[in-house]
């Protein structure tokens, strides 16, 4: 196994990441065997389940409960990675970390000695939540902040459901 096309695909909580992998994975060349390592930050693994449930002969699925992806990011993180990339030989590899993780953390060690000549690190898309495009709470957020500063690809998802404020009074 060298030079895995992975992406990983990153974004605060709600913004539709297992939603957006499930239709990437919907949509895969028939002829590729595809592999997602999730991370799960409570102890059910729910993206884990609905990923799974898509699972197949040609689609595998690992979980890494538990913890922050970025803060677990030593022994547990490299034994699921290991274990999925073993299992599923996969020719593109999807990584959806938990909303609040650091992805730069993430980036590092797939960037390691360990997984230079495994992993082909291509565009980390990072995905917005339109509605919250505007608010301070997010803007603020140093966790949301990294998410954009190592975004290859900027998504705006919810599109559908965002207003633009209304005028300001004085």
């Amino acid at each position: 196994m060298q030079s895995i096309p992975t992406n990983i695909i990153t974004g605060f909580l709600g913004t539709g990441k297992t939603t957006t992998i499930l239709q990437l994975l919907q949509n895969k060349p028939a002829t590729e065997r595809w592999a997602v390592l999730v991370n799960e930050f409570g102890e059910v693994g729910i993206d884990g389940h609905l990923l799974g449930q898509n699972a197949g002969e040609d689609i595998f699925i690992q979980e890494v409960p538990g913890g922050c992806m970025c803060c677990t990011n030593g022994l547990p993180v490299q034994i699921a990675l290991n274990r999925l990339l073993r299992k599923a030989r996969p020719q593109r590899l999807l990584i959806e970390p938990t909303g609040l993780g650091h992805p730069a953390e993430i980036i590092a060690l797939l960037r390691s000695d360990l997984y230079r000549q495994t992993l082909d690190l291509r565009a980390t898309l990072t995905l917005l939540d339109a509605r919250h495009l505007g608010s301070e709470k997010h803007l603020g957020n140093s966790t949301f902040q990294q998410q954009l500063q190592v975004a290859d690809v900027l998504v705006a998802n919810k599109e559908d459901t965002y207003s633009p404020p209304g005028p300001r009074t004085a």
